[in-house]
């Protein structure tokens, strides 16, 4: 980059982004943005916002303008709300997108309790493609992320400067990221606090990401903003810092706004819901707002006539309630009091113990809600109309496990009335990133991210597949052993990453010509286990589709046993498809949002699965001819 290049704005450091508050807006006389979007009445209406220069932007969701004595800004809400400038790699909106040279600038509040978001961005964060740029922030501390061509080693690699210090939520900042070409900056009001040298060259651009206001959106992730957004700009040249402070002293009153109050009442943070029920017990868990103690009232008739309770203070409850009849069902409420004397009562509820060996259950199989609770709740109403003695999630239940209101705002509302009714257990996903909210929200045996669990004639065993599974590791000879000792009639396995896919670009780019490896090969190993105890299904999530498999065994199609293996990664997640050719293992694939349920009766297994609209897709049959033995799989599949 030339001097007199990374110089330019320094003499134009007097330059003003144009105000979107009509008491502070002053003549211009800086460079022209290449896009500035800033949000008044005027320019917030029938579903787009106005650009004062650029492009346009579609409102996703219902962001909602409010007004404060500096003027207006929009509210987003943390779920649903974003700008779409436009859909990933569109021409049309090329000029707009800076490709060598960079400022985003950004006044901007951040609600509490909402650790990760961004501001403005067109950016890509898949493991193996990290392209783009974005203004936001993680943990308390605001961000500036970008990645360079000259830094490409096959797919690009992001740096991301973060404040020193954190910011106080409910008040406003002003938010600088630069690039010259050379070097990274972020400023906050006006003050420099983080620079990199990491990047050099032109910007990587997306290929499968979105350019939004309020969020990060690339295929099949989603992180957004929740707070206020008074205006945003984007110039393809790089700031100085004296014109970033002169920025900031233009509208600094701003900072001066207090944050508005927020009730500190007691109320239900996540509903009542259901943890790893068995023949004689359960686990009930609910959230407050306030630390408060915890109460369940449960019978098999609405008087309730039992009680466990606790007097801790806490605002994650843990109830487990024993000694109950098998295969019955009950009635529950909860009751929580902080210490002001306030109660909560939630409405009464019920659930079912689990079944004997010699009685049927069905189960359902959701995957990857991600940040899509209106899909998944869709969803998870229609299995529940179907009564299903419990479910089974092979990962990805929230887009961002560290973020906490993905689980509270995302996973728990779209689960609902199903989980207060009805068990479920899950494994975790490359989405819920290992986070303590996983370990905090779930009941399950220790380690909890492998365990194992029966139910009627069924044993199921759940791992963690972002963790080591080759032979030797420890979940490897856990499985092993647990598979040796089984006596179930049933095997089932679930684990997020898939061991086979027909993906189109997860495992190789079959559209450009690339070889694909079929699935993740790190799970391979594990398939030497299945052939050898006769395990009868596997369920995977992490491909956002439907795929079913022949029967398999040493890696080879069976006709009748085998090991069928599905993909069910349809609750939510931004949809995928499958490659332009049929792999030698695909029985039947479905492009578009499910769920599917199991039924189980002694020897005999149903499968189905339904679309988004209730749809019957697929069906598929087994019958058990004989008793499973380690060394024979015992399984005929068939479908009509």
């Amino acid at each position: 980059m030339t001097c007199c290049r990374r110089a330019l704005l320094a003499l134009v450091c007097g330059g003003l982004i144009a105000s979107g508050f009509a008491t502070t807006v002053k003549a211009h006389s800086g460079p022209d943005p290449v896009a500035h979007w800033y949000f008044t009445a005027e320019t917030v209406a029938d579903d787009v916002v106005s650009a004062r220069l650029g492009p346009d932007a579609a409102i996703q969701g219902d962001p909602q303008l409010e007004r404060n004595p500096r003027g207006s800004a929009l509210r987003f809400d943390g779920q649903q709300d974003c700008l779409v400038v436009a859909a990933p790699a569109g021409a049309a909106d090329h000029k707009y997108r800076p490709d060598e040279y960079l400022t985003v600038a950004a006044w901007v509040s951040v609600d509490s309790h909402h650790p990760n978001g961004w501001i403005a961005s067109t950016l890509e964060r898949d493991a193996d493609a990290q392209r783009g740029w974005g203004l936001g922030y993680e943990n308390g501390r605001f961000c500036f992320a970008l990645s360079t061509v000259a830094a490409d080693d096959g797919n690009g690699r992001l740096t991301t400067l973060r404040a020193r210090s954190n910011f106080a939520p409910g008040k406003f900042y002003h938010v600088v990221g630069t690039f010259d070409g050379a070097e990274m900056r972020l400023y906050v009001n006006g003050e420099l606090e983080a620079a990199a040298h990491d990047q050099a060259g032109p910007i990587y651009q997306p290929r499968n990401a979105a350019y939004v206001l309020g969020a990060s959106a690339d295929r099949d992730e989603r992180v957004s903003h929740k707070g206020l957004i008074r205006d945003v700009a984007v110039y393809d040249l790089a700031a100085t810092e004296k014109w970033v402070a002169g920025e900031f002293e233009h509208a600094s009153e701003l900072t001066e706004l207090e944050p508005p109050e927020v009730a500190d009442e007691l109320s239900f943070v996540v509903s009542p819901y259901l943890q790893f029920v068995t023949q004689d017990r359960i686990t009930v868990m609910w959230e407050t707002s306030r630390p408060a103690s915890s109460v369940v009232r449960f019978g098999q008739t609405g008087k309730l006539e039992k009680t466990i309770s606790s007097d801790d203070a806490v605002t994650i409850h843990e109830i487990e309630l024993s000694q109950l009849d098998p295969a019955t069902p009950y009635y529950y409420q909860v009751e929580t009091a902080d210490d002001s004397g306030k109660t909560l009562c939630s409405p009464l509820l019920s659930f079912q113990t689990a079944s004997g060996p010699d009685e049927p259950f069905a189960f359902g199989v959701l995957a990857d809600m991600q940040y899509n609770p209106r899909v998944c709740k869709a969803l998870s109403d229609q299995l529940w109309m179907q009564r299903p003695n419990f479910v089974i999630i092979p990962g990805d239940l929230t887009d961002t496990g560290p973020n906490k209101s993905h689980w509270t705002e995302h996973f728990f509302p779209g689960m609902q009335p199903l989980a207060s009714r009805v068990a479920f257990f899950p494994v975790l996903g490359n989405h819920e990133q290992d986070s303590r909210h996983y370990y905090d929200y779930m009941s399950l045996p220790d380690p909890e991210y492998y365990y194992t669990f029966h139910y009627g004639n069924a044993q199921f065993f759940m791992l963690d597949s972002n963790r080591e599974v080759r032979e030797g590791s420890e979940q490897y000879k856990w499985l092993e052993t647990q598979l040796r000792e089984s006596t179930a009639t049933w095997k089932f396995v679930s684990y997020h990453h898939p061991s086979y896919s027909s993906d189109e670009d997860d495992y190789g780019d079959l559209w450009q010509g690339e070889r694909s490896t079929y699935g993740d090969e790190r799970m391979r190993p594990l398939t030497t286990l299945y052939d050898r105890y006769g395990v009868d299904i596997v369920w995977n999530g992490h491909i956002h589709s439907y795929e079913r498999t022949w029967p398999l065994r040493d890696n080879k199609v069976e006709e009748q046993h085998g090991t069928i293996y599905m993909i069910t990664g349809g609750a939510g997640g931004q949809l995928e498809t499958a490659g332009p050719v049929k792999p030698w293992f695909q029985n039947n694939v479905k492009h578009g949002h499910h769920y599917c349920l199991v039924s189980v009766n002694g020897r005999t297994l149903q499968f189905k699965a339904f679309d988004l609209q209730g749809r019957l897709f697929d069906y598929l049959a087994i019958e058990k001819r004989a008793a499973p033995t380690p060394t024979t799989p015992a399984a005929v599949a068939s479908r009509p």
